[in-house]
């Protein structure tokens, strides 16, 4: 039966993809599986357009997609080509910041998110720590007390929290942690620029210090609970602090 504009009702309208989107998603699962690896050189053009059956500027526009997310580097001239760089976290950090910018996200909110990812990350850890886990972290923490001067200190601690994350082995968290890492990393940063060598910012570093150091001996203990709970209340301290400091919320006026 039909209707009146005489179309099947039952009819389903399916986007056929263009030529140029099928050779871009074909090149990129190879350079996600591995198949390319980090600066091989992708085939000829000449190559690729006898393996695809394609024309020049559908190869081309491909390559440009390839080229926009940062999967390729393309190098004009006579020895140019197209080389292989594999996905990159910072790449998609970035991305994040700006969409959280559009979206006027505020401080809070990329510290609650990172309260939630970084706790879960935590209790994890301390379910299933290994020995080398926990060489690794006193191995940062005695860092962490060494250095001297408040941007290497920022920086230690910084690190800290990552490697927390990374030996949880959650791909998916350790993803999203980089992404509002971003975000949180800048305000630090600018915090330090602005308060200098001030007495605040010395009592924050040691007691950020200190708190690693007693999420180390949760860690240890196998208590998953008690180190959610001393992270997720130290990310939730140093939103108020930087917060009180930076006198905004938007996270607008931190990205440049």
């Amino acid at each position: 039966m039909r209707s009146a504009d005489g179309e099947d009702p039952r009819s389903e309208h399916v986007r056929v993809p263009k030529a140029a989107e099928v050779v871009a998603t074909r090149l990129r699962k190879s350079i996600v599986r591995g198949e390319l690896g980090d600066g091989d050189h992708l085939p000829t053009e000449a190559a690729l357009l006898t393996r695809f059956g394609v024309s020049r500027p559908t190869l081309r526009e491909a390559l440009r997609v390839l080229e926009a997310e940062a999967l390729i580097e393309v190098r004009r001239g006579s020895r140019g080509g197209a080389r292989v760089k594999p996905p990159d976290g910072e790449i998609a950090a970035r991305c994040t910041a700006i969409l959280l910018e559009y979206r006027r996200a505020t401080l809070s909110d990329v510290f609650e998110a990172a309260a939630t990812i970084e706790s879960a990350c935590v209790s994890s850890l301390a379910r299933h720590r290994t020995v080398d886990d926990i060489a690794q972290l006193t191995e940062a923490i005695d860092r962490e007390e060494e250095v001297v001067g408040l941007t290497a200190s920022l920086k230690a601690q910084n690190e800290f929290h990552t490697l927390v994350v990374r030996l949880s082995g959650n791909v998916t968290l350790i993803t999203l942690s980089e992404m509002v890492r971003r975000v949180i990393d800048t305000a630090t940063t600018k915090v330090l620029e602005r308060e200098g060598r001030s007495v605040r910012q010395i009592e924050a570093r040691h007691k950020s210090d200190q708190t690693h150091r007693i999420l180390l001996g949760y860690i240890k203990d196998s208590d998953p609970d008690a180190a959610a709970q001393l992270w997720s209340r130290h990310l939730r301290e140093t939103s108020k602090y930087l917060r009180t400091i930076l006198d905004t919320e938007d996270v607008l006026d931190l990205l440049d």
